[in-house]
């Protein structure tokens, strides 16, 4: 991308041009690929402090929005009012951020304040930790375009591009962030090498000063782009009027595809497969949809885009309702492609309606604002304000309004006589059903041969997309039909619950079985514990927790007699409450649950009675399982249980070596520690076998499911120092766990 904005450049405009352009284009590169390297290395830097749920990421992707909106607000203001005085400010500015990166606390744990709502303080955290340094980086786009803008002998060029090559620059880093940075370096040394990299655009943006400030110097006052006067009022005239009307088009149509970016990388995080780092690859495709919009040779993708996009959306909310049913790589890879689509399309309409550069600040400030907006919708407004991830539907909906808004006019059609005429309905159908046809018969043919249980449900939804997608020819009617389906998935055929709320950690619902057999607890689409309805069996552990699978094998060695009291249990993850079915008079329990909803569930004997039928009730602490535990004595528990989840995915920091380190050092000297590990999607085992290795742990693993018809398969591994215990286990067909080369670390 970056070499197509480049050479599309170099091919029109002359040695000399380049020249000038130089100055302006290294530090807007560089700028942007140390913003978009900055921003998946705070995000494991935070991360680990708050529970490492895909709310994290969402709450980073607004913080830097309404960064990247005060930066573009500051360039703005910085052309428009400041003039000549602006480049040396600017300079100012840059010293002290660098001032402050080289004085930014060392230790994001000690920051965490668990008295304030997770949310604030988290922006707060990166307020403190890189807010003026970012502030430098995201003005430095707008302003530095502006100053290209002033040079005198590049007033007639359009300066655009440099937009493209900004966001280039930041795709560049998102992809060198995990393939190149993130496996070679640990977060020490990026930290250092960021700083580095800082400095050196700290000393190109002196460059840059030295050859726009001359030309502010040199220029005409009625050269200066404010209202009222002369020149600037010649190229507005030129462009058209900038009315509000226009201005609220671009702040709509830069606010969709920031809000999907937000709301679909929260679908397939949480919903469809939890992989670390996986939310860079939608925003690699968000800002690769910049580049396409805005670089002259990548503009020609915008009709094709716009021509399928009323497709794309079809296909992304098709899966809605049934996401845990869907074969995982295929549905990912649709929403991902369909996502890219869809954002090229909005983009390009927004490209084609930029006005002339003098207005460029301005246009740059609005699509700002509409980022920031979205991104406040997604990561702060609907978790507090919705009980289910409602914002997706909205913003799908949202973005045909958005391709209407700006939709050609349609040919001229000649209205039979009497009678209803269809044929507007149908107006374009080959081309929006096409790239339908491809998608849904790939999702279809994928259904049929994996056997998936949602095959007869989905290939019904491809089927009631596709009469939609054929009907579109209005694109207002495409609009209405999608929010009824829409509504109806989201509020009538959505399967009842008993319980369902969210909070910052995900949506937490509790369910009836349709056979009446039992209630389920979901997180997403995982099954977070399970209880049977009958009353002489409610104490019966099943989902994962079987008396006759690996769970029951812990308990009957880890918890099985008391010594001077009764055994003093720990769990991490409190889901259901289930394990508290194994409490009895000689066990003492301690759950350690982060989110305050799923507390509530568990302790509601409407929903569960795991915690009132205990006959020791079991004690619950509220916070981070790490934090939490680093405030226990040593030797505290005999046995503990890691079993903290969100949906498919374990929380990575409480399996580093630092974090085992802290858990095992809770233990009793023959003591066990037991890992669930049951995934869908990777084996998590060598690696935490690798760290308690070098803790002189032995580790050995079991799966299974015992006997039960709620009893769900899982894999568990256990530890000790212990070697009557392990060798308890192995009695019970547990097995040593392969180790892998090298533990997870906070650094690496």
């Amino acid at each position: 991308m970056l070499r197509l904005v480049v050479s599309a450049y170099v091919a029109t405009v002359s040695r000399s041009a380049m020249s000038t352009a130089l100055p302006f284009a290294l530090p807007i590169g560089l700028s942007a690929f140390l913003l978009f390297s900055v921003e998946p290395l705070v995000g494991r830097l935070v991360l680990p402090v708050f529970g490492g749920v895909a709310a994290v990421w969402a709450t980073i992707l607004f913080f830097f929005q309404v960064v990247l909106l005060a930066g573009y607000l500051y360039g703005h203001l910085s052309i428009t009012r400041l003039g000549r005085l602006g480049a040396p400010i600017h300079l100012g500015l840059a010293a002290l951020a660098f001032y402050a990166l080289l004085n930014a606390p060392s230790r994001i744990a000690d920051l965490r304040n668990e008295a304030v709502t997770p949310v604030l303080d988290l922006l707060w955290i990166l307020v403190g930790l890189i807010g003026l340094p970012a502030f430098v980086l995201t003005a430095t786009t707008p302003l530095l375009s502006g100053w290209f803008h002033a040079a005198r002998d590049d007033r007639r060029r359009d300066p655009y591009w440099l937009y493209a090559l900004s966001n280039a620059g930041s795709l560049a880093a998102l992809l060198a962030y995990p393939l190149l940075i993130e496996p070679r370096l640990g977060l020490a040394s990026q930290r250092g090498f960021w700083a580095a990299g800082y400095a050196v655009l700290v000393a190109l943006l002196g460059w840059s000063a030295y050859r726009a400030l001359p030309d502010f110097i040199a220029r005409p006052r009625d050269y200066v782009p404010a209202p009222g006067r002369r020149v600037a009022a010649a190229e507005a005239t030129a462009a058209g009027a900038i009315t509000g009307g226009r201005r609220l088009r671009w702040l709509f149509l830069a606010m969709i595809p920031s809000g999907l970016l937000s709301a679909v990388t929260n679908f397939v995080a949480t919903d469809l497969v939890s992989v670390p780092l996986l939310w860079v690859i939608p925003l690699a495709l968000y800002l690769a949809s910049f580049i396409v919009a805005f670089s002259p040779r990548g503009g020609r993708m915008i009709g094709l885009a716009i021509a399928a996009a009323p497709a794309m959306v079809t296909l992304l909310w098709v899966p809605y309702g049934s996401a845990g049913g869907w074969p995982i790589l295929a549905l990912l890879l649709t929403e991902l492609f369909a996502f890219a689509v869809v954002a090229i399309a909005v983009h390009g309409r927004l490209a084609q309606d930029r006005p002339e550069p003098v207005h460029l600040t301005e246009f740059y400030l609005i699509l700002a604002t509409g980022g920031a907006l979205a991104s406040a919708i997604v990561g702060l407004i609907a978790p507090n304000v919705f009980p289910d991830i409602w914002e997706y539907p909205i913003l799908l909906v949202g973005a045909l309004v958005a391709l209407a808004l700006v939709a050609r006019p349609p040919p001229v059609h000649t209205a039979r006589k009497g009678g209803l005429d269809f044929g507007p309905f149908f107006a374009g159908s080959v081309s929006r059903l096409l790239p339908y046809a491809i998608g849904a018969g790939l999702l279809a043919l994928v259904l049929a041969a994996t056997g998936s249980i949602a095959t007869e449900a989905g290939i019904r939804w491809l089927l009631v997309g596709g009469l939609i997608v054929l009907f579109g020819g209005k694109p207002w009617f495409l609009v209405v039909a999608t929010a009824i389906v829409l509504g109806l998935a989201t509020l009538i055929l959505k399967p009842p619950a008993e319980f369902r709320a969210r909070s910052f950690f995900g949506v937490t619902e509790v369910l009836h079985l349709p056979t009446g057999v039992g209630t389920v607890m979901m997180n997403g689409t995982t099954v977070h514990g399970a209880q049977l309805s009958d009353p002489a069996e409610r104490r019966t552990p099943v989902s994962y927790y079987g008396l006759d699978g690996p769970v029951g094998d812990i308990f009957a060695v880890g918890a099985d007699a008391p010594a001077s009291g009764p055994r003093q249990v720990g769990v991490v993850g409190l889901g259901a409450g289930a394990l508290a079915a194994y409490v009895d008079t000689s066990i003492a329990m301690t759950f350690y649950e982060i989110d305050p909803i799923v507390i509530e569930a568990a302790s509601d004997p409407r929903l569960f009675t795991f915690l009132t039928d205990a006959p020791r009730r079991p004690n619950v602490v509220l916070g981070d399982a790490r934090l939490s535990l680093a405030k226990e004595p040593e030797g505290a528990y005999d046995l503990l249980i890691m079993d903290a989840f969100t949906s498919d995915s374990v929380p990575v920091h409480l399996l580093t070596l630092e974090g085992i380190t802290e858990e095992v050092r809770t233990l009793a000297p023959d003591g066990i520690i037991a890992f669930n590990v049951s995934s869908r999607y990777y084996d998590l085992s060598p690696a935490i076998a690798a760290a308690l290795a070098e803790l002189d742990f032995v580790t050995l693993r079991r799966s299974g499911a015992g006997d039960g018809g709620m009893v769900l398969p899982s894999s568990w591994i256990a530890a000790s120092r212990s070697s009557a215990r392990l060798e308890r286990l192995r009695a019970l067909r547990w097995e040593r766990s392969p180790v892998a080369d090298r533990p997870f670390t906070d650094d690496y």
